[in-house]
């Protein structure tokens, strides 16, 4: 469009520069005056008057045509950069917008690397911490079997069944221990449960199942892991990794103080309420003091939950 009205207006130009240079050349013969009294009649002189005006106007519209042709050429031209500015704001758009999901891509891939090193580590703490979690079960059994002094003589009884007889104080502790339920002391001053009995999602990675013997409580570090009912300590555990825990008998019932960092009692020794067992273990900055509560069974040993037997806070 632009090249076809650059074509005419070059053509009109052309035109236009003929028309005036033939009259410059016979100038002397465009004398109006001279040219229409030249005539040899009236009507001749009439035709020339009329040819004049006739090739004036013809030049009025040679320029108009020029200039009209010319302002097409400006617009066409003035859209057309218009345009060019239009795409160029648009391409400069894209171009920024194709950066901006570039950053995007890599913050994505960048966030999604984090994630998969943080579930990786994840993963492998929740093995160490199923494996210690094994590692403590089977020692608060061996302990708790270890310690029954059956009827026959030996740790178990026939077909595997544990017998346990309680002396008369044994029975009176064990009985006060359960009119007690839901108003034992915490034992940590200040906590919180952040992790309950049973078998429950892990709270960062998806389908995966934990299961709690007990329940954790956070709290400040090196908080003093405190005795929820008065008892004798029966054992003294030591987990690779994993602290130490202390094991109180209150008849048939015990309860388990694990992951604590240093002890303050020995085996053997009768404590109360709410004295102090030993320092909790801080690990990743995280003071977590473990709670579990055990009762000997003629069946077995049963795992209760410690929860309900706390004081509400």
């Amino acid at each position: 469009m632009v090249k076809a009205l650059e074509d005419d207006l070059e053509v009109l130009r052309a035109e236009y520069g003929r028309m005036l240079h033939y009259a410059y050349r016979n100038r002397s013969a465009y004398d109006r005056l001279s040219y229409l009294f030249a005539a040899e009649s009236f009507q001749q002189a009439w035709k020339r008057s009329r040819y004049l005006d006739q090739l004036a106007e013809h030049r009025r519209h040679q320029v108009d045509q020029i200039n009209a042709t010319r302002s097409d050429l400006a617009a066409r031209i003035a859209q057309l950069r218009e345009r060019r500015d239009q795409k160029t704001t648009l391409l400069n758009g894209q171009q920024q917008e194709r950066a901006e999901l570039d950053r995007d891509k890599n913050t994505r891939e960048t966030a999604l690397a984090r994630l998969r090193k943080e579930e990786a580590r994840l993963k492998g703490t929740l093995r160490k911490q199923e494996g210690q979690r094994r590692e403590l079960d089977a020692a608060i059994r061996k302990a708790i079997e270890a310690e029954l002094k059956p009827k026959s003589g030996g740790g178990t009884g026939k077909g595997g069944k544990l017998e346990l007889t309680l002396t008369p104080e044994a029975r009176e502790l064990n009985a006060e221990l359960e009119k007690n339920k839901g108003r034992l002391p915490w034992p940590v001053a200040k906590g919180i449960i952040t992790s309950r009995f049973g078998k429950q999602p892990h709270p960062v990675l998806k389908g995966i199942v934990i299961e709690n013997n007990g329940i954790d409580i956070t709290t400040e570090k090196g908080a003093t892991v405190r005795a929820m009912f008065r008892g004798e300590v029966s054992s003294v555990i030591v987990i690779p990794g994993a602290g130490k825990a202390v094991i109180l008998t209150h008849g048939a019932y015990r309860t388990v103080y694990s992951n604590l960092r240093d002890v303050t009692v020995a085996k053997g020794q009768k404590v109360d309420t709410k004295q102090g067992l030993g320092t909790v273990l801080n690990e990743d900055g995280t003071a977590l003091a473990h709670v579990e509560l055990w009762k000997v069974t003629t069946d077995g040993l049963v795992k209760v939950d410690p929860a309900p037997w706390l004081a509400q806070p």
